[in-house]
């Protein structure tokens, strides 16, 4: 019972659930500092959100089976080894989708919800059509992993204006260099499935050098929260600090280290950075 129930959570890619509803929660926590707070609208972004890339992950899961047997990483994954049944999964699916997307409309609001839906459908279709057409798949990618924040603090606001897509861009160019950091060391991976990410189309100094420019993008937008007069100075500070190490610590090891060992390290940062900015992001309206 212990493994089954294992299984079934692995299938959700907690990774990637937990870390995106952490950014949708920050900027609901952002946008309260604005419009106010309220305890249902926290449990809707927070429990929606979740169980709707739950959703969205299993559902990958499923239409990505074919590519799973060919990665070593991903061949024990429990669809593609069989362990658990397409149908067994479907149903998954449906009741994580079911019970997310009737939290977001019952706690948050309609406009909260159809960010859900564009959410989902971009990363199982559009993303999913994507990477196995376009080397351009990270940034198209990219889209629905930036709008957690976004949907969080339209929850709290109700509008989208320009604060939110601002936590749009940063979490748009913060997971660039993190996804391309990882699509070299796992490139070997991607080669043997016939993906055509970057790094396997135009190599790894291509990668590098599209990793260093997306940080350096990062390190001019993290300010703009503070100049919106949404976050405050310890925001700044913080952002700031962490950032310009993320580029520091790029451009000095650029030389020194091989590209997976490079790559390895900037990936390790960009979660300091997520986790900074994500703090940050929910804290920034609260503190000086």
């Amino acid at each position: 019972m212990e493994k089954h129930t294992r299984s079934y959570l692995q299938l959700i890619k907690p990774g990637i659930t937990i870390s995106n509803t952490m950014t949708a929660l920050a900027g609901y926590i952002l946008a309260s500092s604005q419009f106010g707070f309220d305890w249902g609208t926290l449990f809707g972004v927070v429990f929606g959100v979740a169980f709707v890339i739950a959703s969205a992950c299993v559902t990958n899961n499923m239409l990505d089976r074919d590519l799973d047997v060919k990665m070593q990483r991903t061949r024990g994954r429990e669809i593609a080894s069989g362990h658990i049944s397409l149908v067994a999964a479907a149903i998954y699916a449906l009741v994580l989708g079911l019970v997310g997307f009737g939290v977001l409309l019952t706690l948050t609001n309609q406009l909260t919800l159809l960010l859900g839906v564009i959410a989902f459908v971009w990363y199982v279709v559009i993303y999913g059509l994507a990477k196995r057409t376009t080397p351009l798949s990270t940034i198209i990618g990219g889209v629905c992993g930036a709008l957690p924040p976004l949907a969080g603090y339209v929850a709290g606001a109700g509008v989208i204006d320009t604060v939110a897509w601002t936590l749009f861009g940063l979490l748009m160019v913060w997971q660039l260099p993190h996804f391309y950091a990882i699509a070299i060391f796992r490139r070997s991976d991607y080669k043997k499935a016939g993906l055509p990410i970057w790094s396997v189309s135009y190599g790894a100094t291509s990668t590098k050098a599209q990793i260093l420019f997306w940080v350096f993008v990062f390190v001019l937008l993290a300010p703009i929260p503070t100049l919106l007069g949404v976050t405050g100075f310890i925001y700044l500070v913080t952002i700031l600090g962490v950032s310009v190490y993320w580029l520091y610590q790029g451009a000095q090891n650029y030389p020194k280290l091989d590209d997976v060992a490079w790559a390895k390290k900037m990936f390790g940062i960009s979660l300091i950075v997520l986790l900074v900015l994500s703090a940050g992001i929910a804290l920034g309206g609260y503190l000086p």
